[in-house]
């Protein structure tokens, strides 16, 4: 019988920092992925936007979140020898007079200092909708998500620490001093499964809303954006004149493939706001993995303190998952205690 200290279940974002963390303090990791279709970490575009919603608003934890999150990618990608994480401010469209009075405001505000620029750009990048003025926030990030997670796959593989199949729950036995599944065992499990968390017998209890997002990516050679550029949609520069453009927002969906409906949503969209040609070179869709509060939930299973979740990274990903897989780590291996915000005991 093969022996670990941890079985991690999904190697999506929220997997994969967490495996990272485990690795990084030593400890060993078993890691079980189905590799299935429809994973938003396959999808998202990685940003990181300190100030976002329509009243432009500090995300949550942003001070402590973002630090966290640099620090932690640009590690992993020495490690790794590979480059996924852009800084990159992010351009805002202000539309109107009433627009540029918030950003006004806002920037007045000494905690929005380091995030906002008083200095607005006037009018709208060439080849774009025209718009009065563009107000750009600081300090912003992008994590090429695909390229992260094929990353760590890879390097998974190498060590031969990833099994790829889907993870049957009836299999695994919890005994009183491990866990035993597949031929391993290990001191704890921590399912880290996206959406799939519906199906998990431990945890289908926990509040998923659930929305499926589609993107399109879109190649303009006449379009020239050297940063993230928020009108009607978001439009994200990947390089050689390719832009991730998303998304939408579905919250009724039969399955979590891309759809006509989608297409033609952000297709109407996209020719409000790009005035020069483009090619269509992908569709693509995704379901969110988010928790009713928008928080992430960590923590142990009612009664099965060998099994725990880590889950419910959302729509901010990038930016939540390094901090709070930090805290799950330490939770693991020295038994810190988890802060009620993103506790699992909320639920129960």
């Amino acid at each position: 019988m093969n022996k670990v200290d941890f079985f991690v279940v999904g190697q999506g974002l929220a997997g994969t920092l967490l495996t990272s963390e485990l690795l990084a303090a030593g400890k060993t990791v078993r890691v079980f992925d189905a590799d299935h279709q429809g994973a938003a970490s396959a999808v998202a575009a990685g940003i990181i936007n300190p100030i976002t919603g329509r009243r432009l608003v500090k995300s949550w934890m942003i001070d402590e979140l973002l630090p966290t999150a640099i620090t932690t990618y640009q590690k992993q990608e020495s490690l790794l020898d590979k480059h996924f994480i852009y800084q990159t401010p992010v351009h805002r469209t202000l539309h109107d007079p009433a627009d540029e009075n918030l950003w006004t405001m806002r920037c007045g505000y000494p905690d929005y200092a380091d995030y906002l620029s008083p200095e607005l750009i006037p009018g709208n990048p060439e080849g774009m909708q025209s718009v009065l003025a563009r107000g750009v926030i600081k300090r912003g990030c992008r994590v090429d998500l695909p390229v992260y997670i094929q990353s760590w796959k890879d390097h998974f593989l190498q060590e031969n620490m990833l099994k790829i199949n889907r993870f049957n729950y009836a299999a695994l036995m919890i005994e009183k001093e491990q866990i035993v599944y597949d031929g391993w065992t290990a001191e704890k499990i921590i399912f880290c499964e996206g959406y799939q968390i519906l199906n998990n017998p431990w945890f289908n209890f926990v509040p998923m809303v659930l929305a499926k997002g589609e993107v399109i990516i879109l190649e303009i050679p006449d379009l020239s954006l050297d940063a993230i550029y928020k009108s009607k949609l978001t439009f994200v520069p990947l390089g050689k004149n390719r832009y991730w453009v998303g998304a939408t927002y579905d919250w009724k969906f039969a399955d979590g493939r891309p759809t006509q409906t989608g297409k033609e949503e952000l297709m109407e969209k996209i020719t409000e706001d790009v005035k020069v040609p483009f090619v269509i070179l992908d569709h693509q869709a995704a379901i969110r993995p988010t928790i009713k509060d928008r928080r992430p939930v960590l923590g142990a299973a009612p009664k099965e303190e060998k099994v725990l979740v880590f889950n419910g990274l959302g729509t901010k990903g990038a930016s939540v998952g390094p901090y709070w897989s930090a805290v799950m780590a330490r939770h693991l291996i020295y038994g810190d205690a988890i802060d009620a915000s993103v506790n699992l005991n909320r639920f129960i």
